[in-house]
């Protein structure tokens, strides 16, 4: 079926078998450019699933782009978000953007009236484009689902697919899953339900690439064989090259055809397909052309592998990349527009003087991993993340070079965040020490009833490493920033949990966490956040640090104290800042912006062990001080009511005026990390503004 004009039923456009082959290179040759354009985003998949992609919403699928939200429309969902890229270059080949005005969140942007189209689709991963990391369906037209979170999408699919049957309308509903997304156990039970309900009206296809991020699928967790397994569970399935446009045609025809039953379609793919330092490479799973625009893995080479150098001249390159340094210019204007203006500039950094070294928390994690797996009764697990979250520093002591016998204690779980926590439980059962890790998002929300009824219940030493949480993993967007797990962990009885504030002290977390009974979280960012301690400074489970301001000094931790919060005695502050995490580096900016400009004295209180709280030291500030402002970097709240609640049962003398820092009741967007806090008001100028209309 062509694209139709959904009012009048004529044909919009239509392509043959030909034009399609012709279009799904230049679709690849778009997906490059955005990626590059971005300098982010997932190469590998974009690239296998591109000829699925063109066949379907060039001339499979029954829409309309000027009416994206026809009742009798196919539905075409991509349940493996993180293929996003692919969805929005073919939303605009089709036509969802000729009219779209470029905006920033909603906000048409003047100067781009003449950016329409797929060349919109450059300004991926930016602030407020809408183009982001995973897909909202908020944003763009034509996105049926907000997804990203694996195995979610098929569900989805699923309903809308029952909802047609109920509703007695002939459109069909398209999903597009990854081989890796059928580890997760949802998966199976979503295949299992629409074979149950007859859904002949839904059509799965799987991108069979045979790659994930931690290694093939049969050595990360073997599905084979997909087909009998499929079949088993009572679908109609076909094989295909999903390359050869021919066969692509030929299945979704079939497809149409089968009463009685589900389809599923099994598209054998090259991952990083067309690009010859890309294909079958793992690597270029999550990351985009090593090389920029030039180089051997680069924009250019990519463009020369496709073959369309007449269609992608340096002209058209150059007009791109202008695009999206038009755009950023405009939003980095927007948002530093927003920040509160001081007598000079104390950004990270920026004098002379207070320098800060970068360092991403998640290494200390590592480091701290490195020592435990020393022991024969620690226990690890994998969730295809294991680099990026550096639990393979487990097995990795030195960073670098497996150790065969530790590695025998690692067990590669693949994208079960369930099983993997169960599983684990298992083992702390019998005596061992487990730990798991994955995105925050995912490792505290997915598992939720597992780790409230299993693992806490129970009273089983599994120790949680809540890796990338926070805003920090920046442009992947909503699906993969964390906001929430203080909240929802800190409610599971017997649940303890760190969030520490820089590299340094998440390693002596990361140990801590170890030798607590039961259960634990330790939650950590991506991102190079400020090292903000140092070697000497002290790190006791349960206890709070002061920290105080006490005068310019070169290295930005020299310029403060640093004492646990029951060595210290108050010096009649005029506020406290209790924070925890990374929001603890700007909270002492904070505190050194309020001293030079407006000589206010500071007490900086860093409760890094969240649960238990240590509300000795949380109400000692605030009867101290009487004005207290919590920072946090997650949903504002989860950390600063566990804050108020301590001091409103602590029988203060006095009244304490109280703020919150955090992000106010909202799901996190793609963006530089840097970027969103400043766009999200958790930097230091923002707290200093707090504190500012708080104090008299």
């Amino acid at each position: 079926m062509p694209i139709v004009d959904s009012r009048s039923g004529a044909i919009r456009a239509t392509y043959t078998r030909e034009e399609l082959v012709t279009k799904a290179q230049e679709m690849r040759a778009w997906n490059m450019v955005a990626l590059t354009c971005a300098n982010s985003g997932h190469t590998g998949g974009t690239l296998s699933i591109m000829d699925i992609a063109a066949a379907l919403y060039l001339h499979v699928a029954r829409h309309d782009p000027a009416n994206p939200e026809w009742e009798d429309r196919d539905r075409i969902i991509w349940s493996a978000g993180h293929k996003a890229p692919a969805m929005y270059v073919a939303l605009g080949v089709a036509g969802y953007f000729d009219d779209r005005p470029v905006s920033f969140n909603g906000e048409p942007l003047p100067g781009f009236d003449d950016v329409k189209g797929v060349e919109q689709c450059v300004l991926l991963r930016r602030l407020g484009s809408g183009f982001e990391g995973h897909p909202n369906r908020l944003k763009l037209p034509g996105v049926e689902l907000s997804s990203g979170s694996l195995g979610q999408g098929f569900g989805v699919a699923q309903g809308c697919a029952m909802d047609a049957k109920l509703e007695g309308r002939d459109n069909r509903v398209y999903v597009i899953t990854g081989d890796g997304e059928h580890d997760e156990g949802s998966m199976w039970e979503t295949i299992m339900a629409c074979a149950h309900y007859k859904l002949d009206n839904l059509c799965c296809i799987v991108d069979r690439n045979n790659l994930q991020i931690d290694g093939t699928t049969d050595e990360v967790m073997q599905i084979a064989p997909l087909r009998e397994k499929y079949e088993a569970f009572g679908w109609h399935v076909i094989e295909i090259d999903g390359h050869d446009m021919e066969q692509i045609l030929d299945a979704f025809r079939e497809a149409e055809t089968v009463k009685g039953k589900p389809t599923c379609i099994i598209a054998y793919t090259i991952k990083g397909k067309g690009v010859d330092f890309c294909e079958n490479v793992c690597g270029y799973h999550g990351v985009p052309p090593k090389d920029g625009r030039d180089g051997e893995e680069s924009l250019e080479a990519c463009i020369r592998c496709l073959e369309v150098e007449d269609e992608f001249n340096d002209e058209r390159l150059d007009r791109a990349f202008a695009i999206v340094q038009r755009y950023q210019e405009a939003v980095d204007a927007r948002i530093e527009a927003t920040m509160p203006r001081f007598s000079r500039d104390y950004w990270w950094n920026s004098a002379d003087t207070m320098k800060c070294a970068m360092d991403a928390t998640r290494n200390g994690f590592g480091w701290g991993v490195a020592k435990l797996s020393a022991s024969d009764q620690v226990v690890a697990f994998g969730a295809d993340i294991t680099a990026s979250i550096r639990m393979d520093y487990f097995y990795k002591p030195d960073g670098k070079t497996t150790d065969v016998e530790r590695q025998k204690r690692f067990f590669s779980m693949g994208i079960q965040e369930q099983n993997m926590t169960v599983a684990a439980a298992g083992f702390a059962k019998e005596g061992k020490t487990s730990f798991i890790g994955s995105y925050g998002v995912f490792v505290t929300g997915r598992n939720w009833d597992q780790l409230r009824t299993t693992c806490a219940y129970n009273r089983f030493a599994v120790k949680v490493a809540d890796a990338h949480g926070g805003i920090s993993v920046g442009p992947d967007g909503a699906t993969h920033q964390a906001l929430e797990e203080i909240s929802v962990v800190t409610c599971i009885p017997g649940f303890s949990m760190i969030v520490p504030c820089d590299s340094r002290e998440t390693e002596r977390a990361t140990l801590a966490i170890a030798e607590v009974p039961g259960p634990g979280v330790v939650r950590f960012a991506r991102e190079a956040t400020p090292v903000c301690t140092r070697e000497d400074t002290p790190f006791v489970f349960g206890q709070a640090n002061v920290i105080r301001f006490r005068g310019e000094a070169d290295n930005f931790a020299d310029a403060f104290e640093t004492c646990l919060a029951s060595d210290y005695e108050s010096e009649n502050e005029d506020l406290a800042i209790i924070a925890c995490g990374p929001m603890v580096p700007e909270a002492m900016r904070a505190a050194y912006i309020l001293k030079l400009e407006r000589g206010i004295e500071t007490r900086i209180l860093n409760v890094h062990t969240v649960k238990p709280l240590d509300r000795v030291a949380i109400v000692a500030a605030a009867a101290d001080t009487g004005v207290v402002i919590t920072a946090e970097e997650h949903q504002v709240g989860g950390f600063g009511n566990l804050v108020a609640g301590a001091i409103c049962q602590g029988d203060l003398s006095r009244p304490v005026k109280l703020r919150m820092v955090g992000v106010r009741d909202t799901f996190g967007e793609s963006g530089q990390p840097w970027e969103l806090m400043k766009f999200f008001g958790l930097t230091a100028e923002h707290i200093a503004q707090t504190a500012l209309e708080l104090l008299p």
